[in-house]
Formats: structure tokens, sequence, C-alpha cells
């Protein structure tokens, strides 16, 4: 799961107190309900976070309930990316197909409250 804040870039250059506050918001909204939802917070870059689930329901559970929490106590929006993909992490970093595809889902998503999941299911099968 990517989220980040809507705006984040042209607020800061704006009035960066009040950017750095939206984050700090943001994280004690976010970081409470990934926990709650088993998941895994991977990482932080500016205004984005990125949280691993084992499950894909877990994911899309923890997304609806922060944009919930987001909505009663964030004077912001978020988007959020949900993509059923492997990564990889190595020295201390996040690499992988469930990375990429989840940040370009975030990017497109409905402000405050668009959510976007794709899973991508691969058949194999053997010539008989």
């Amino acid at each position: 799961m990517f989220t980040d804040i809507v705006g984040y870039t042209a607020l800061m250059g704006k009035n960066s107190k009040k950017a750095l506050e939206l984050v700090r918001i943001s994280k004690e909204i976010q970081k409470p309900l990934v926990k709650k939802y088993n998941g895994k917070w991977l990482k932080e870059m500016g205004d984005g976070a990125l949280a691993q689930f084992s499950t894909a329901l877990d994911a899309v559970n923890c997304a609806v309930e922060i944009q919930e929490h987001a909505r009663a106590k964030f004077d912001g929006k978020l988007r959020i990316g949900v993509h059923l993909g492997d990564i990889t992490i190595e020295n201390d970093d996040v690499y992988g197909d469930g990375v990429n595809v989840a940040s370009r889902l975030e990017s497109i998503a409905d402000p405050g409250g668009g959510l976007y999941f794709r899973c991508h299911l691969k058949s194999h099968s053997r010539a008989k």
C-alpha cells in the first residue's frame, strides 16, 4: 500500500509549517491502522509511505479505514494505491512490481476517497 498527501509539494512551497504538520498527522493516522491490520510500515518518502500486508483484504480494509480517519481528522486529502505484487527488501530498501504499481495507482486515485486495487493473476498451463 502506497499513500501520499494530495498537493503536498505545492503546500510545502507556500506553507512549510502546515505541510510538515500534515505529514505528522498523516503518520499518526496511518501507523496504528497499519499495525491493526497486521501490516508492516516499510518506508517513508517525504509525505509518502509504503506499507506491506500479508493479505489483500487487510491492505484494502486498512486503506478504507485510513481514508475514514483522514476525512474526520485531517486538513488535507490522501491518495492511496494498493497492489497485490511481489516486493524485495534489500539493504533497508524496497523494490519490485508491488511497489512500482502501488505507487502509480496511488498517483491516479481520487483524492480523499479513491482507492485503486489491481490484482494480476497469471495462468500457467502445460501442453500435453
